[in-house]
């Protein structure tokens, strides 16, 4: 088998090779059940027979309102692609107020996690959960628990649909070659591409290089769109996904 080349020139990598089994990544990704069912674009929907941990891919802000603690100072946090999250309440809202993340799960170096704990939220992407936190004399909160942390490549605003973009195992002798899954993060929708364009990101080679790697190992988050490459020869055109911002998984111990 003819070894992978990409071209980093211009940041876009082809994906070629013969069949071979898929190596299941995106079947555990679905078996997370990180889209609610019947979710719907309403805010003022009740879940019916909720039953945390709702797992999801999560954006997060910091919240810098000046009251009491739990009832200010905490974030506000939505799932990606939704435009309703389903907070603890039961209640679908635009962005859910957790009182605070809980970072115990994350198993990262102490710099690490403090890069991440001090970011605003602009650059960081978590998958987690909510679970109910009762503070005397307060009530009931939300906290975030986070299972998984990703750190935005560069500071270029992240535009279009969050995906998980995964190796299949397709290897083909003649391109477009569709060797790459696309999940839709917190959705069931699933695609392949033939290439991905990581050029708009303005990455560095070490990042590129990173990039590649999830691509090949557990999947690399990105954000962009797809765009179909038209060829005079309907059955060769080119499915592209064109990044705008890619995520790099913060890595365990």
């Amino acid at each position: 088998m003819n070894k992978i080349s990409f071209n980093y020139k211009y940041s876009t990598i082809p994906l070629l090779g013969a069949i071979i089994v898929s190596n299941g990544f995106f079947s555990t990704v679905s078996a997370q059940n990180i889209s609610t069912p019947g979710t719907t674009d309403s805010v003022a929907v009740t879940v019916e027979n909720q039953e945390f941990p709702q797992w999801g891919y999560y954006t997060v802000r910091r919240d810098f309102r000046k009251c009491a603690f739990p009832i200010c100072g905490g974030y506000f946090i939505k799932q990606v692609n939704l435009k309703a999250t389903p907070c603890l309440d039961g209640v679908f809202r635009s962005e859910c107020y957790v009182s605070a993340i809980d970072w115990s799960s994350l198993k990262v170096p102490p710099s690490q996690l403090v890069k991440i704990q001090n970011d605003d939220g602009s650059r960081v992407l978590l998958r987690g959960n909510i679970v109910p936190v009762t503070f005397p004399r307060f009530g009931e909160f939300g906290n975030l628990r986070v299972k998984e942390a990703f750190y935005a490549a560069t500071n270029v605003p992240a535009k279009g649909t969050f995906v998980a973009l995964k190796d299949n195992g397709i290897r083909c002798i003649i391109t477009p070659c569709f060797s790459t899954d696309n999940l839709v993060l917190n959705k069931p929708n699933i695609s392949q591409v033939s290439s991905i364009d990581l050029s708009q990101t303005r990455a560095t080679q070490k990042q590129l290089d990173a990039a590649t790697n999830e691509i090949f190992d557990q999947g690399l988050i990105a954000v962009g769109k797809t765009e179909v490459v038209e060829n005079v020869d309907p059955t060769k055109r080119d499915t592209k996904f064109v990044a705008t911002q890619f995520y790099l998984r913060v890595e365990p111990n």
